[in-house]
């Protein structure tokens, strides 16, 4: 399990899976925001948050580090250019 900088994400890794709560303002409550399964990523041993929180790292068994962009909105300027 691991918690994103800002507080409101945490995330949980187990067998070729892992899954996204996120705290809800409202009632103070985790909501499930979603499942990512990754075929043949076996048991998530290593999860970690870019100090920021725009990068989620996953670590498995096998020795294989997968990286996933948390980024929730992209925005292209002149359609070069991707922030």
């Amino acid at each position: 399990r691991v918690r994103r900088s800002s507080g409101e994400t945490v995330v949980v890794g187990s067998f070729n899976r892992f899954r996204i709560f996120t705290i809800n303002q409202h009632d103070n409550s985790w909501q499930d925001s979603g499942l990512k399964h990754v075929e043949n990523l076996y048991t998530v041993t290593a999860l970690a948050w870019k100090q920021d929180g725009s990068r989620l790292t996953v670590g498995s068994l096998c020795g294989a580090v997968d990286l996933y962009d948390a980024c929730i909105r992209r925005v292209r300027y002149k359609g070069k250019f991707e922030f």
